[in-house]
């Protein structure tokens, strides 16, 4: 089957996300523009994903959503993680929380809102998700990898956290399973970065919203046996763009 993807989303968890962005929006907004496959992506957390996936079945059956994870390396570097299930990706939030950056003067946690499905709060993340851990980008890719999951770079046409543009080149031995433009990257961007990629690698799209009208038609469709994480994995080892 043929499947439109957007793999980084933020919930209001992010605090620099919009207070808008709820389970039951972002689940009406996707569908609405005829996305099938989704991955929560909040910085350095993953207080949301259940909330979501509960808020689809629900509301939008046919969404698929999979646990997922925005990571910044030392380098300041950002860097999705996409996981096979919620239990995966907890063990890892686990791990990432306990080498991140300690909280500012300000205290963000106040911005970080952990909710259920139907919008409820619940609490707020203590752990200060907008600070960088002390993992470098081969590191982090290595422990996505010890939990089942995918990296993939994000937004690498950006300069701000963008691989390419953060380290001055694209490791050689990084291992990942593909390569994020934004949604603003044109075709001209993407003849612009392939040079600096030492290696084969699929190349996905997403829009990295923190705010609902961020949310775009999708520009990546993968034929998928079915939507699961399993497939996605499958269909990215095939995939060129």
């Amino acid at each position: 089957m043929r499947v439109a993807l957007d793999l980084h989303i933020h919930t209001l968890l992010s605090p620099c996300a919009g207070i808008e962005m709820i389970p039951i929006n972002i689940v009406m907004k996707v569908q609405e523009l005829g996305i099938d496959m989704i991955a929560i992506t909040d910085h350095n957390a993953i207080g949301n994903v259940s909330s979501v996936i509960n808020c689809a079945k629900i509301y939008a059956p046919e969404l698929k959503v999979l646990p997922g994870m925005e990571i910044t390396s030392r380098e300041e570097v950002h860097i999705l993680g996409i996981f096979p299930n919620l239990e995966s990706a907890k063990e890892l939030e686990s791990i990432i929380h306990s080498h991140l950056n300690s909280i500012p003067d300000r205290d963000y946690t106040t911005e970080q809102l952990i909710v259920d499905e139907d919008a409820n709060f619940i609490k707020y993340e203590e752990h200060f998700l907008l600070g960088a851990t002390d993992f470098s980008v081969e590191e982090i890719s290595d422990l996505i990898h010890s939990f089942n999951g995918l990296v993939i770079p994000a937004h690498i046409d950006r300069e701000s956290f963008g691989l390419i543009y953060t380290l001055g080149f694209f490791p050689p031995n990084l291992k990942v399973d593909a390569i994020e433009l934004s949604k603003f990257a044109t075709e001209e961007d993407l003849e612009t970065i392939k040079p600096s990629i030492p290696f084969r690698v699929p190349i996905i799209f997403s829009s990295d919203a923190h705010f609902l009208s961020d949310i775009s038609k999708p520009r990546t469709f993968l034929d998928l046996e079915e939507k699961s994480f399993e497939a996605l994995k499958k269909a990215l080892r095939n995939y060129k763009i």
